[in-house]
């Protein structure tokens, strides 16, 4: 999965790396929807003891990650094609969210783990990174960007139909409509969930969820069309905007993201491994000496 796209200026956008317009504010609006419920819903219901076990545990996980990326510096840094680059480092930077939602966690360092992965959505988006947002922290300590592909990257998909010049007006349209569509998952489901009356008027927005399905499978209908520009990534598009149409239909979106980029990360380091090793393996070409030594009457004198 690699695609890039330009900005105003003529920068080169990477997908997994940088963020555009469009994908930094639904990253921030995404952010600031899932800390609003956090903190206005969620942390009251907690103790002292546990929002100090919350505060350390998001604390704990920033500095984690901080010296895994160090750590898998070299292995990041050989293209998104290479390495841990792309989808098997965003996997690997997810395995351990797994604990959150299958409920092991006591209540504070599950409180810490909500705290900690939404700040570090609303940090990528407003520093512009277009990875996974488990890294945003790590990427601004650190000062450097690498390819690692994550949930958020969906939106920035769609908003590469929206900015290349062969685009058309059609695929511009369906950029536009996965890009709301998507953004609808994100932000609606945690404001609805707020207590009191805020939370009520978004919930009765729940309503529209078929619509904003509707929307991203429209968007992938669209761009199944046959037009002008790379063929590949325009299939590429249509085909991940049809499956997550399809889950926002039954209710699966965002979550299932999640698993699909830890699945996609695994097979693909394992294809990754195993043809390296392949590339290793080296089959000598016979030299002089590898010559057979024929016996001749001049020989065995």
């Amino acid at each position: 999965m690699s695609a890039a796209g330009t900005t105003g200026r003529g920068r080169a956008l990477v997908l997994g790396r940088d963020a555009g317009p469009v994908g930094r504010a639904v990253r921030v609006a995404a952010g600031a929807a899932a800390l609003t419920h956090i903190l206005t819903t969620k942390a009251p219901e907690h103790g002292g003891g546990e929002l100090l076990a919350a505060a350390g545990t998001a604390l704990g996980l920033a500095a984690a990650y901080t010296g895994l990326l160090v750590l898998l510096g070299p292995l990041l840094a050989r293209g998104a094609r290479n390495g841990l680059s792309g989808w098997p480092g965003g996997a690997l930077l997810l395995l351990p969210m797994l604990l959150y939602p299958i409920g092991v966690l006591p209540d504070g360092p599950a409180l810490g783990v909500a705290l900690y992965v939404e700040f570090s959505v609303l940090v990528a988006g407003l520093a512009g990174y277009g990875g996974i947002e488990l890294a945003a922290l790590p990427v601004l300590l650190l000062g450097r960007r690498p390819v690692l592909y994550g949930p958020f990257n969906a939106v920035d998909l769609a908003e590469r139909g929206m900015r290349g010049r062969w685009h058309g007006t059609p695929e511009r349209f369906a950029g536009a409509l996965a890009a709301a569509g998507l953004a609808w998952f994100w932000v609606v489901p945690p404001l609805a969930a707020v207590r009191g009356s805020f939370g009520d008027a978004f919930d009765a927005l729940g309503v529209l969820d078929p619509a904003a399905a509707g929307a991203v499978l429209v968007a992938g209908v669209l761009l199944a069309v046959p037009a002008p520009g790379p063929a590949r990534l325009r299939r590429l598009r249509a085909a991940a905007f049809g499956l997550l149409g399809l889950g926002g239909t039954v209710g699966a979106l965002p979550d299932v993201l999640w698993p699909l980029i830890i699945l996609t990360g695994l097979v693909t380091g394992v294809v990754r491994l195993t043809s390296g090793r392949r590339r290793e393996i080296r089959v000598p070409a016979p030299g002089i000496t590898a010559r057979p030594h024929v016996k001749t009457s001049s020989t065995t004198r």
